[in-house]
C-alpha cells in the first residue's frame, strides 16, 4: 500500500495548507462582511468556515486511514477517507440551505450595503482563491477525499465572484437587492456541484464499481485468455482513492499459466493491483447445460 500512502501525504500536505490559508482569509471576510453590512460577504465567511471544518475533517480522515490494518478491519481504515468526503459534501449542502435562507430574508427586509468595501474585500479573496485551488489541484486528481476539499474551494471561487460583482453594482448603482439575488444563483451552483462528489463517496460505500472502469470490457478481456473458457462472479469495487479491488471465477483447465496472464492483464491494462482469482475446472459441473450458463453468466 505504498502507493495509498503516497496519495495520502500528498494530500495530507496539500490540506494542511489550504486550511491554515482559509482560517486567515475567513477572518478577513468576517470583519469586511460585518463593517459592509453586506449578506454576500458574510455568506462567503460562513462558507470559508465549512471549508475550514472540511478541511480539518479531511486531514482527521486522512490520520484514521493511516491505522494498520487489523483482524477485525482486515482492509485498514482506508475508507475513513470516503467518509471525510461524504460529510464535507453534506456539510456543503447544509451551508447552501442557510444560505438560501438568509438571502430570502433579504428579499423581504432589503439592508443598506457597502458596496465598495465589499468589492474590495472580495477582490482580495479571490487571490486567496486561485492560490488554494493550485495548492490542492494536483492531490484533487488522486483522491475523492482531497477532491471533495478542491470542489469546496471551486464553489468558494463562484461564490467570491458573485460576491464581486454585487460589491461593483451595489456600488455603481445602488441596488441592495443585488445582494441576495446573486447569493441564492452562486449558492444553487455550490449545491450541485458538490452533489457530484455525495455521489462518487455513496457510490464507493455501496462497493459500485469505479466509475473510470467497465466491468464488461474487464469481463471480455479475462474471456479472452487463452485456455479460459468462461468468467462469471465477477465484482469490482473501490476501497478508497487509487484502491480498486477485483475478483472472479475463471473458468479452466490449467491454472498457473492462466492465473499469471489474468493478474498480469488486470494490472497492466486495468491498473488494478488487488485481485483475487479462482480457477474452476470445466469438469466440475454436472451437466453442459450448467457449465454453458456459467460461461455467460452475470452476477
Amino acid at each position: 500500500m505504498t502507493h495509498q500512502h503516497d496519495i495520502h501525504e500528498r494530500g495530507s500536505r496539500a490540506i494542511s495548507i489550504a486550511l491554515i490559508v482559509t482560517v486567515l482569509f475567513m477572518l478577513t471576510q468576517v470583519i469586511g462582511g460585518w463593517i459592509a453590512s453586506s449578506l454576500a460577504l458574510m455568506a462567503d465567511a460562513a462558507h470559508l468556515g465549512i471549508d475550514a471544518i472540511s478541511f480539518a475533517l479531511a486531514l482527521f480522515a486522512f490520520w484514521i486511514a493511516k491505522r494498520p490494518r487489523t483482524s477485525q478491519m482486515t482492509y485498514g481504515y482506508y475508507r475513513a477517507e470516503i467518509l471525510g468526503a461524504l460529510t464535507s459534501g453534506l456539510l456543503l449542502w447544509i451551508t447552501c440551505a442557510f444560505l438560501i435562507y438568509a438571502a430570502t430574508r433579504r428579499f423581504v427586509d432589503p439592508q443598506p450595503v457597502k458596496g465598495e468595501v465589499v468589492f474590495i474585500i472580495a477582490s482580495i479573496t479571490l487571490i486567496f482563491n486561485l492560490v488554494t485551488l493550485k495548492i490542492l489541484h494536483p492531490s484533487s486528481q488522486e483522491s475523492i477525499n482531497v477532491k471533495a476539499a478542491y470542489l469546496h474551494v471551486i464553489a468558494d471561487l463562484l461564490g467570491n465572484i458573485g460576491v464581486l460583482l454585487a460589491g461593483g453594482l451595489i456600488w455603481m448603482t445602488g441596488y441592495n437587492i443585488i445582494d441576495p439575488l446573486l447569493t441564492c444563483l452562486f449558492t444553487l451552483m455550490i449545491f450541485f456541484s458538490s452533489g457530484r462528489v455525495i455521489f462518487e463517496a455513496v457510490q464507493i460505500l455501496m462497493q459500485g464499481a469505479p466509475a473510470h472502469l467497465n466491468a464488461e470490457e474487464v469481463r471480455e478481456a479475462l474471456s479472452q485468455i487463452p485456455g479460459v473458457e468462461g468468467v462469471h462472479d465477477l465484482h469490482l469495487w473501490v476501497i478508497s482513492s487509487g484502491n480498486v479491488v477485483l475478483s472472479c471465477h475463471l473458468i479452466a483447465k490449467e491454472a498457473d499459466a492462466v492465473l499469471s496472464q489474468a493478474h498480469d492483464l488486470l494490472h497492466h491494462r486495468f491498473a488494478i493491483k488487488h485481485s483475487t482469482l479462482q480457477i474452476e475446472h470445466p469438469n466440475r459441473f454436472e451437466s453442459k447445460f450448467c457449465y454453458d450458463t456459467l460461461k455467460g453468466s452475470h452476477p
